[in-house]
């Protein structure tokens, strides 16, 4: 199947590509460029992410759970920013042209993309090892967007639900473990199944001073928010929200799983004590765990009650 036959029929005519009702798209997918009109009183922001087979994602893995976790790890990016999601552009390099595994490709991007709004205005397809690159973009107004460098000393560090279940599904989902089938059902969707904290984000953006997505371990991860800010950490290592399933699994590993592992797309964010009682509030309307870790400091970075390494994950 030829580039251009291939894109009309897998993406093209995918309700992810549909512009009916949607005024902000002027010219969607199927042009030289996709044409938008920025609502008024919003910004754009905009964050790529590129995975890769065997690096990012085990060799022969179902298409559409890579789908939905290509998109539901680039969309964690505009929690963070408080944003709400727009579009999106895919750049696809294939190994061969297979219409069945893009169509489930395609399902399993849509199986996210289409109940938060998230349309697909363009991209580019070639021939070469299975890589997957996705810009995704979205609106918030540019007087509340939670910025890495506008942590303060004396805030609160707070974490979204739970760390350590997507390392620790790693060996699962690349068959190097054998785990019960309870286990491994668990497993398997924190690792292909996360869950971007877009309502969240929008709804904290107001009250916080910083704020990031968890992509490298909240070890490595919190240490953008502290340099960016010019300040220091201490958090409790013992405070680090596991879940049940991984503690009683793995007891003497989960916490470092947690603080090193990455692939929680959780939120981590910083904010006065004043706004203790409100964001109690909002985390308990949305019914999403969250857990106060440490505090800003003026300098340093300090894990009281773990004395190893915080490096989490590293690209190269």
């Amino acid at each position: 199947m030829q580039e251009f036959e291939l894109i009309r029929s897998i993406f093209q005519s995918s309700i992810m590509a549909k512009t009916e009702g949607r005024s902000d798209i002027l010219l969607g997918i199927g042009d030289d460029c996709a044409q938008v009109m920025v609502p008024e009183g919003q910004s754009l922001v905009f964050s790529m992410d590129t995975l890769v087979e065997g690096r990012h994602f085990p060799f022969d893995a179902d298409p559409v759970d890579i789908g939905y976790r290509a998109v539901a790890t680039c969309v964690s990016d505009l929690a963070a920013m408080g944003a709400k999601p727009a579009f999106f552009t895919l750049g696809l390099t294939l190994p061969q042209s297979d219409p069945q595994w893009l169509a489930g490709f395609a399902e399993g991007m849509a199986e996210l993309a289409e109940p938060i709004g998230l349309l697909l205005v363009g991209g580019d397809t070639t021939k070469g090892p299975l890589t997957i690159t996705l810009q995704v973009h979205g609106y918030v107004e540019s007087e509340l967007t939670p910025k890495r460098s506008q942590a303060q000393v004396g805030d609160d560090v707070y974490v979204t639900g739970t760390l350590g279940d997507a390392a620790a599904a790693v060996p699962i989902v690349t068959g190097e473990l054998h785990v019960t089938a309870e286990r491994f059902d668990y497993f398997y969707e924190q690792y292909w199944r996360p869950s971007p904290r877009l309502i969240a984000g929008m709804a904290l953006k107001r009250v916080v001073h910083s704020m990031m997505d968890i992509s490298d371990g909240i070890g490595q991860d919190l240490q953008h928010i502290t340099r960016a800010s010019g300040v220091g950490a201490r958090i409790e290592f013992n405070a680090l929200p596991i879940s049940e399933m991984l503690r009683n699994w793995q007891p003497e590993s989960a916490g470092i799983l947690a603080l090193t592992g990455g692939d929680d797309y959780e939120l981590c964010f910083t904010a006065p004590h004043s706004a203790r009682d409100e964001i109690q509030l909002i985390l308990q309307t949305l019914h999403l765990p969250c857990t106060r870790i440490g505090e800003i400091t003026e300098s340093g970075f300090v894990v009281e009650g773990y004395d190893g390494d915080t490096a989490g994950w590293q690209h190269f």
